[in-house]
């Protein structure tokens, strides 16, 4: 089944209202199959049916954080050539006129969405035609945009609505971004696909969450979203009476995290795995939800670990390769076309997979590999800690070092000097010696992108002479 075959009246809940959408022409362009059209909106119904327009005209949707600055904004525009930039704010948007010199037409959502009336056709899409190009959210470099196509979308909502059990009868708090996979075609792909109802939210918030989680069925959220609820005493299982299924993606889920919820609401998150030239990759079984680690392959997905660790993968819901560079499709896939995910993991006894990290975040010590996630579990778990990194820094004598990134879960001031000495002790006492930091230092917040991944690179640039001879 495809996207575009869709019943298209789905029902999402805004407020106290609900609305019945039909598909109409977003503005007075001409268009032809393949065409791009950025979007560079807020989250709003108009920009849910701006992207079902794309689906249907054989468009290619563009989504882009409408937070971005104008440099970030440019390398989209400048690699993706669209055809039709949509933009929230018209007086906002005129520091971005050098952006869209090259863009043919330009739209203010708010505005033009009102004037459109004509119900489109359906055009003829093929499975394989490319229906949006994501960027990737840039943890390692420059983002690439993913080409995902009308296939890989179906087949990857398909494999969720029947892994997560999703029925007519759901109702889905959605909070999350919408110019990312997790917010398009994970949680609303599995509404879509499952002809149930969105409670449709601008953004997170604590507060909101309150609110409508007595009417909710099923939240999908980044493990921010969970770790700020436990911070707020009215959040108890008393507001769950209807919630089935808890859902964490984008970012690794810490297991003190998922246990103090359980222990609180009852009821164990589901982590599972993705990226996004992959969409969802592995979950959790639904009645076999377990802390650090994140299940099995879904649909038709084949998973294997290569001998150095990394994760290798098959899947129809695989993207067809990055943007105007076919160079790098090429280089992230192995010759039996296994696409090379960059991560590193194992599985154990029992086929559920363990993500160790990122193959760039390895640490290479004196010859031994480091696992950042590893040393992070171990930290995370000492007292007042709310989160840490682990990075390598350049160390003469070793080649790496690792270091340890953390952040303190206290407004008072502490003696870092202190805090340091007793976390190498800590970890001394539970890991090998070559897997202990070198060096702990401290940050009030972990830099993070718009997705919630910590940003290691960042961290890497910042302490890469930390470990300099003196």
């Amino acid at each position: 089944m495809h996207l575009q075959k869709i019943t298209l009246n789905w029902r999402i809940s805004a407020g106290k209202k609900g609305v019945n959408w039909r598909v109409v022409e977003p503005y007075p362009c001409t268009f032809q199959k393949g065409d791009r059209v950025l979007c560079r909106t807020s989250k709003t119904l108009d920009s849910v049916a701006l992207y079902m327009a794309c689906l249907q005209l054989g468009a290619i949707y563009i989504p882009v954080n409408p937070s971005y600055t104008r440099s970030e904004t440019d390398h989209y525009v400048k690699d993706s050539t669209p055809k039709l930039m949509v933009t929230c704010d018209e007086e906002k948007d005129k520091i971005f006129q050098d952006c869209i010199a090259n863009v043919q037409h330009e739209r203010t959502l708010s505005k033009e969405s009102q004037t459109a009336a004509a119900v489109l056709d359906v055009e003829n899409v093929e499975s394989s035609d490319v229906a949006c190009v994501c960027y990737t959210s840039g943890t390692t470099g420059l983002p690439k945009g993913a080409m995902l196509t009308h296939g890989s979308l179906s087949s990857n909502a398909e494999a969720l609505i029947q892994a997560w059990r999703f029925t007519e009868n759901d109702k889905l708090l959605h909070m999350l971004p919408f110019y990312h996979v997790h917010g398009m075609f994970i949680a609303l792909s599995c509404s879509l696909f499952s002809h149930s109802t969105v409670l449709w939210r601008e953004r997170f918030s604590v507060e909101d969450c309150l609110k409508w989680l007595p009417s909710t069925t099923v939240m999908m959220g980044v493990p921010t979203y969970y770790s700020r609820l436990l911070s707020t005493p009215e959040f108890t299982r008393d507001l769950l009476p209807h919630v089935r299924l808890f859902v964490s993606g984008s970012a690794p889920l810490s297991n003190p995290v998922w246990e103090e919820f359980k222990t609180r609401t009852g009821h164990a998150i589901l982590e599972r795995y993705g990226m996004t030239e992959a969409q969802v990759i592995c979950s959790n079984p639904y009645d076999d939800r377990r802390p650090g680690c994140v299940g099995m392959p879904i649909g038709d997905t084949k998973l294997r670990i290569n001998k150095e660790g990394g994760i290798e993968i098959q899947s129809s819901s695989l993207f067809s390769g990055y943007w105007k560079n076919p160079a790098k499709t090429a280089q992230e896939f192995t010759q039996d076309k296994y696409f090379i995910t960059g991560d590193i993991g194992a599985i154990d006894e029992d086929g559920f997979l363990r993500i160790l990290g990122r193959g760039k975040d390895l640490v290479i010590t004196g010859g031994f590999n480091v696992y950042p996630k590893e040393i992070e579990d171990c930290i995370d778990r000492l007292p007042d800690v709310s989160e840490s990194a682990i990075i390598g820094v350049p160390h003469k004598d070793l080649g790496e070092a690792p270091v340890a990134v953390v952040s303190i879960d206290s407004a008072q001031p502490f003696d870092e000097e202190k805090m340091e000495r007793d976390i190498i002790k800590a970890l001394t006492e539970v890991l090998v010696k070559y897997k202990v930091p070198k060096r702990v230092v401290f940050l009030p917040k972990l830099p993070r992108n718009s997705m919630a991944k910590i940003q290691k690179n960042v961290l890497r640039e910042q302490y890469k002479h930390l470990c300099d001879v003196k």
